[in-house]
């Protein structure tokens, strides 16, 4: 008897060793996969950026530069030494769409692995950026870019101001310098009053028939226009208070829009006044300027 429970113990004991080293195994397979993460991303010098954007131009829609919280995506492959082509694909890239974030310190990776290094074997990279930054862009050959039907908010304006920056000389080593530029048309539209009719703190005015989106190819920046069109709400430029002048603003992918199409309708005191004009060319990166004068009809 006394056997038997000294056998029993035994066999205790070995499941109790078995179960132990079961459990080393599990905690060393967890450490061992540590390093080799870290070694993933540290496994060449870290980017790093100096980002600003031209402005000129365009007439900036919303800020003046980027704010804290804005966020952008990077692209990076390595550069061709041969003078051919590198961009970025759906695969081998050397970060795809990595998220980088402006902080207080200035811009930062969102997380570990949107960090950027250089290749070990000292190769060059080229770089392709986008603002603002999308979580479904991940084919850099057709990122799509829509602008927000409602632009009245900051929201929509913020969200409809697709901007692009590359940087394609090959580098690899120090600071990256990527400049933004944007890639939507603004159009502003002031609206006077006439003999009889005259705005007020009530306008809205409305781009409509529209292009809305488009797709972009970050590497030969190209745009493919998207079917369907829809309508802008625009936003005011000035103060609600302000009764001396009415100018609104929209951003939308460059297009052409044809003639006799109804682009602009303004709504005042349940009242609908339509713009009818020649054909329009919307350039990108360009802001076209429109001054309509409110009528005892429905036609500006």
């Amino acid at each position: 008897m006394h056997w038997r429970v000294f056998k029993t113990g035994i066999m205790k004991i070995k499941v109790y060793q078995y179960f132990a080293w079961f459990c080393l195994g599990l905690c060393t397979a967890c450490y061992s996969g540590m390093p080799e993460y870290e070694g993933k991303v540290g496994q060449g010098k870290e980017v790093t950026f100096r980002i600003s954007r031209f402005d000129e131009t365009f007439s900036r829609a919303t800020a003046t530069n980027f704010e804290v919280g804005d966020s952008i995506g990077i692209y990076a492959v390595k550069h061709d030494a041969t003078g051919g082509n590198s961009f970025p694909a759906l695969f081998g890239n050397q970060a795809h769409n990595a998220k980088w974030v402006k902080t207080d310190e200035g811009w930062q990776p969102s997380s570990l692995w949107d960090k950027i290094v250089y290749p070990q074997d000292g190769a060059k990279l080229d770089f392709y950026a986008y603002y603002p930054y999308s979580r479904d862009a991940i084919d850099p050959e057709a990122i799509a870019m829509g602008v927000k039907p409602d632009q009245r908010t900051v929201g929509g304006r913020n969200g409809s101001d697709w901007m692009v920056a590359t940087n394609t000389i090959g580098v690899n080593e120090g600071e990256v310098e990527l400049l933004f530029r944007h890639v939507m048309a603004a159009v502003e539209v002031e609206i006077r009053g006439g003999d009889v009719i005259m705005p007020n703190e009530k306008l809205e005015v409305q781009m409509t028939e529209v292009c809305l989106t488009n797709s972009h190819h970050l590497g030969t920046g190209m745009f493919v226009a998207e079917n369907g069109t829809g309508t802008i709400d625009m936003w005011r430029l000035e103060n609600a208070t302000d009764m001396d002048s009415f100018t609104y603003r929209a951003l939308l992918p460059a297009q052409t829009l044809g003639k006799g199409i109804p682009v602009f309708r303004c709504l005042q005191d349940g009242k609908i006044y339509i713009y009818r004009g020649e054909e329009i060319i919307l350039e990108r990166g360009n802001r076209t300027r429109f001054v309509f004068t409110l009528k005892s009809g429905s036609e500006l």
